[in-house]
């Protein structure tokens, strides 16, 4: 399953009430870590196919999603369970590192 690139703040709330589980990577299109984090969301996405949703929100287009996250830096990944920010994270992270963190926020 491919990365859902999120269109609006209803886009937003269906992505994350539709599935059980949605890592959500709060980017930039100029940030250098986010480029990097890309393909690494890619990789990810493909081994948790079905399981875990991933989600994109550029924060330039869609400021008020950000706002409402208090995102301070990007990338933030915030992983949602039933529709609830349960983990969040800033900075670039290897693949290792990315599925320890979704392994985290699936345990709470």
């Amino acid at each position: 399953m491919s990365i859902r690139h999120v269109e609006s703040e209803a886009d937003f709330t269906e992505i994350v009430n539709q599935y059980p589980e949605v890592l959500v990577d709060f980017f930039a299109t100029w940030c250098g870590p986010c480029k990097m984090l890309h393909p690494v969301l890619e990789t990810v996405s493909e081994k948790l196919d079905g399981k875990v949703r991933v989600a994109q929100v550029d924060i330039d287009q869609h400021q008020s999603i950000a706002g409402a996250f208090n995102i301070q830096s990007v990338p933030t990944l915030i992983f949602f369970k039933g529709g609830k920010p349960v983990l969040a994270s800033a900075g670039y992270m290897d693949e290792a590192g990315l599925m320890k963190f979704i392994e985290a926020a699936q345990a709470k």
